[in-house]
């Protein structure tokens, strides 16, 4: 598969060049571990959404593991670069902590929603697998250095607490967004006013971090 960067893993996968039966197996693979865990996933459901027969999973995917990690390493790769590189230098841009909040929360909550199902396997793997982690310690490793210099610069620009390191700031944010977004991935039945949320969600980080 071609190491390209992308915006939606679907839209990705549907474009890379492989054959139909292996691109319908990453699909049904996507689609099944975000909705049951991949240990809650057998070959068997596997074949039967992505219609083709065991023996062909084993064609492309040599196991189950081997499936899993076709499908989250492009994840971490490609998808999360998009993130940092098309998302952190518009922070530069906003002149107020409220302008700045409001657009981390609403961007990459839509970010989230967008690529829901592969980053609800990315988040349940985090808890149990070591290669996922490895490959997700490592991204984000790299990426430090670039989120220190915009988001920490554009939020002591407008006005953070002088205690809060980077850390602290990011943890504060991204605790938020996640519990949120895992909350509508657990009990989708649930009506909600995602609006209203994401509005009290901004207003809390900002009371957490101002100073």
């Amino acid at each position: 598969m071609e190491n390209n960067i992308f915006n939606n893993y679907r839209e990705w996968v549907s474009e890379q060049k492989m054959p139909k039966g292996e691109r319908a197996v990453l699909l049904a693979g996507l689609a099944l571990f975000a909705q049951q865990g991949y240990n809650g996933t057998s070959t068997a459901q596997i074949a039967q959404q992505a219609a083709v027969s065991q023996a062909t999973i084993f064609k492309y995917f040599k196991t189950k593991q081997d499936l899993l990690l076709a499908i989250i390493q492009p994840i971490l790769e490609n998808l999360y670069p998009r993130y940092r590189d098309d998302f952190l230098p518009e922070l530069d841009q906003y002149k107020t902590l409220a302008e700045i909040v409001h657009f981390i929360i609403q961007n990459r909550y839509q970010f989230l929603k967008e690529n829901a199902e592969a980053f609800t396997i990315v988040l349940t793997e985090l808890l149990t697998n070591p290669t996922v982690r490895t490959l997700f310690f490592k991204v984000v490793q790299e990426s430090q250095p670039m989120i220190t210099q915009h988001l920490l610069r554009a939020l002591k620009k407008v006005g953070v607490r002088q205690e809060l390191d980077l850390v602290a700031i990011e943890r504060t944010i991204i605790s938020q967004l996640l519990t949120y977004f895992i909350q509508q991935r657990l009990v989708p039945q649930v009506p909600v006013d995602e609006q209203h949320d994401l509005q009290l969600i901004e207003a809390q980080i900002i009371r957490a971090i101002k100073k």
